[in-house]
């Protein structure tokens, strides 16, 4: 960066990146980062068989889940217990789906994202913008530990605290899983059927709650961005107020504020 306040070809893009770091940071991992123009044929391969794998381990949780619900269980308040685990996996399934399907519109808004800053030529409206993405990657930072924090410690308490079941005369240790499942089928009780699959829905947790905190931080990411280009906005009002330039260049720069005040809204 030079010291006339100038900004180099490559600081934007840094800028946008540092802004949206977070969220690609859990997005890439499960498929849903979108694939931009640069993005080579093996990236954009690989992005096909992550989300095909996150589908596949949503469904190993969801469908035994809904099976041992409505087939196997017959106590009615243990229904109930197992609604709340099971809805959390659907819903997250059906976000995955939907972040999914507005990737281009994701792509979009990143790519308008990356216009903004390069629109930034003075190094004043630049720390406005940086600032705001700075209260952006903080939201999105804070949303991950709640969610991911919340949700694994669940795990963890499920699948280390096992229940203890007379069979004959024998006391034996049963696994609990985070979301339960259906046991005509495969027996998940035991060893080492328990395992595997305490280790696939912990799989499934990643791509849950990689979806959520992924949506909710580009949610703030975006909105803390457009923050920043009102805040440029007003900085530049407040000195065009005091400007004693001829009428002709204010109209000029008036016609800029507009204009950057539009991309904004939108």
């Amino acid at each position: 960066m030079r010291s006339s306040g100038k900004i180099t070809a490559d600081v934007p893009r840094r800028n946008n990146n540092y802004s949206l770091q977070i969220n690609r940071w859990f997005l890439r991992p499960i498929g849903a980062w979108p694939e931009l123009p640069t993005s080579s044929a093996t990236e954009r391969t690989l992005s096909k068989i992550l989300r095909l794998i996150c589908h596949i381990l949503i469904a190993l949780t969801v469908v035994p889940s809904i099976l041992y619900i409505l087939f196997e269980e017959k106590d009615f308040r243990l229904k109930l217990k197992a609604v709340g685990p099971t809805s959390h996996w659907l819903m997250g399934g059906i976000n995955y789906c939907s972040l999914l399907y507005q990737k281009k519109q994701i792509r979009r808004s990143i790519e308008h994202m990356e216009t903004d800053w390069r629109m930034v030529k003075r190094e004043r409206d630049r720390e406005l913008m940086l600032r705001n993405a700075k209260v952006g990657r903080a939201i999105a930072s804070l949303c991950a530990l709640i969610m991911q924090g919340g949700i694994f410690s669940y795990n963890v308490a499920r699948g280390t605290s096992p229940i203890l079941v007379v069979i004959g005369n024998e006391t034996v240790a049963i696994g609990r899983l985070p979301c339960p499942s259906f046991n005509k089928i495969v027996d998940t009780r035991f060893s080492p059927v328990y395992e595997v699959v305490l280790t696939l829905q912990c799989l499934s947790t990643i791509v849950v709650n990689n979806t959520t905190v992924g949506a909710c931080g580009l949610a703030a990411v975006f909105a803390m961005h457009a923050c920043g280009q009102l805040s440029v906005v007003m900085s530049r009002l407040e000195e065009l107020d005091g400007e004693k330039d001829e009428c002709h260049i204010v109209q000029r720069k008036l016609a800029n504020l507009v204009e950057r005040h539009l991309r904004a809204l939108r």
